[in-house]
């Protein structure tokens, strides 16, 4: 039998073997290695056991430290706070759980510990752990323990809500990033310095948090939001840029994040409210997906939204604010966004205390048949230049290039609200790298104090009396009247003067008219001449309506006089 030269060789001890045969690149070192027996069976057990240990001391714990370190983290935020519960919020390892303590900051204050300790249901990325049993209008101090990195997060604190008194909260909106900055360059300004306010109960946000819908986006924004959130709840709106598609410009996503950030069903409503101290808060969802990757308002979402927004309009609280991301007015149009009408005609029928939008980056201000509206999309997008040839008649102040946030104080003892818009920062350029150059100490751009319900009455859309006679603010005849007023008189000094002495006087003569259907048959009569000219005004204009009425007027008073001849010739 012959023998290959490549083949083993029995006689070959381990080490010659590999090396004459196999051609190991280890032959050399094993050469090295005694050639005993008790050697070969004994000591490559010892290194074995070493190289066990090594591994499960050394190198296992630091596959898991790399594993834990690419965990994303956003640190804890709190949403649905309510007079005796709240949910705490945070991102963290996808396969994980954790537990919340907490205390109130009184007993925190006196112990250096927390009293309870709630552990998370579930394991996800997304935690979401809601807190019960809490005190109103108290202070709690808490700190997040995710399962396997239970020091990641600090201590933070919230507020619960007021069952009644005075609050304050802030308003902002559009915090994303611009083509050629982030948003730790403008926004974390804007964070930084609410974080700064004392007294604040929670934040409004009016949408936009970032560029698109990405958890790499969302977690700068939150990385940016860190010391805001660290101190206040934040209640939140839908925006058009929760849809954006970073990987299919065409399509939009189903706003993953933001339904997985704020624990919204995605199958259920974005329109939501709450209420604060006898105060309603009510948020609406005005960008459509069904119109782009780029969502605009439709008058089909609006519409759907509209039975559930009267409704909520309808109980009798200290006051409403309303939020939805895009504005109802805007600097840019005469008119108003016509897919909203449902919505503006509610806001007057019931008379709502403000209104707060979003999506034009800037500051601005109108006063609607005396009801404030706000646009605060200048908390951290590019801004947007206030150049116009169609401004709305309502206009009262607008400021671009100005990061800042609007400060709202609510009194309902004296039935006012006082607003500030706070200005942190100013940049030179729309969207650029440049270091924003900021307000040391903070400047207050503008104030203003209105009512939180209309003085004398409730709905009506101001148009007491018209109301009252004919049943309903959407009765035809009130409508004309509403918009003879619109239309001739808010325009004018003269016109106002009349509509806000109006305001004054009526209130106590609808109250008396509405429960009496003699005078509501009275005043319909009395009114239908005034329906029937505001009428031919909105038709044909003022100057024809006029000579109309001359014409009238002189036929009428030619008749009778040519009556009059004639009685007296017959009697003659």
């Amino acid at each position: 039998m012959s023998i290959s030269r490549n083949c083993p060789v029995a006689s070959l001890d381990a080490a010659e073997r590999l090396h004459g045969n196999a051609r190991h690149p280890l032959c050399p070192l094993l050469r090295t290695i005694p050639h005993k027996s008790n050697f070969l069976s004994v000591r490559p057990c010892g290194y074995l056991l070493v190289l066990i240990l090594v591994c499960l001391f050394c190198i296992i714990p630091a596959i898991a430290n790399a594993a834990d370190a690419a965990v994303v983290y956003w640190a804890p935020w709190v949403t649905k706070t309510t007079t005796n519960s709240a949910t705490i919020n945070w991102h963290g390892a996808s396969n994980k759980a954790g537990k919340i303590e907490y205390a109130t900051s009184s007993y925190y204050d006196k112990h250096h510990s927390f009293e309870k300790t709630v552990e998370s249901p579930t394991t996800s990325a997304y935690q979401h752990v809601q807190l019960t049993g809490l005190e109103p209008n108290t202070s709690y101090i808490y700190i997040v323990k995710p399962s396997g990195n239970e020091t990641v997060f600090s201590n933070r604190e919230f507020r619960t809500m007021p069952a009644s008194g005075p609050f304050t909260f802030i308003v902002i909106s559009d915090t994303q990033e611009g083509h050629d900055y982030t948003e730790a360059m403008r926004f974390k300004l804007v964070a930084e310095a609410i974080a700064k306010e004392k007294d604040v109960l929670f934040i409004l946000h009016g949408g936009d948090y970032a560029g698109h819908d990405s958890e790499g986006l969302w977690t700068k924004y939150f990385e940016a939001a860190d010391k805001m959130l660290a101190k206040f709840a934040i209640f939140t709106t839908i925006g058009n840029h929760e849809y954006h598609n970073g990987d299919t410009p065409t399509v939009p996503t189903e706003a993953v994040q933001y339904h997985s950030s704020y624990d919204i069903p995605r199958a259920g409503p974005l329109n939501h409210f709450f209420d604060c101290a006898g105060v309603r808060f009510i948020i609406l969802d005005s960008p459509d997906p069904t119109t782009g990757e780029d969502p605009h308002t439709s008058l089909a979402l609006a519409q759907s939204q509209a039975p559930w927004l009267e409704g909520l309009l309808k109980d009798n609280m200290a006051g409403v604010f309303t939020i939805h991301h895009h504005p109802i007015w805007d600097y840019f149009s005469s008119t108003n966004n016509p897919d909203l009408q449902p919505w503006e005609d509610l806001y007057h029928a019931y008379n709502i205390s403000a209104n707060f939008a979003g999506h034009t980056h800037t500051y601005q201000r109108y006063s609607v048949k005396g009801i404030p509206y706000f646009i605060v999309g200048n908390a951290g997008g590019r801004f947007a230049d206030l150049i116009s040839n169609s401004i709305p008649v309502w206009f009262v102040k607008g400021i671009t290039r100005n990061l800042g946030y609007l400060k709202v104080t609510v009194d309902q003892a004296n039935n006012t609200a006082t607003a500030q818009e706070i200005f942190v920062a100013w940049v030179i350029e729309d969207d650029s790298a440049e270091t924003p150059q900021v307000y040391d100490p903070p400047l207050v751009g503008d104030t203003v104090t209105f009512s939180l319900k209309p003085i004398g009455g409730g709905g009506g859309g101001n148009c007491f009396i018209a109301t009252a006679a004919f049943g309903s603010y959407f009765d035809p005849r009130v409508k004309i009247l509403r918009d003879f007023r619109d239309t001739f008189l808010f325009t004018n000094q003269i016109g106002q003067s009349f509509v806000n002495w109006y305001y004054k006087v009526s209130p106590p003569m609808a109250d008396f008219i509405k429960t009496r259907e003699i005078m509501k048959t009275v005043v319909r009569i009395i009114l239908l001449p005034a329906v029937g000219v505001a009428y031919l005004c909105l038709k044909v204009g003022v100057l024809p309506t006029f000579l109309v009425l001359l014409f009238s007027a002189a036929v009428i008073y030619l008749g009778i006089r040519r009556f009059n001849r004639f009685r007296y010739t017959s009697h003659a």
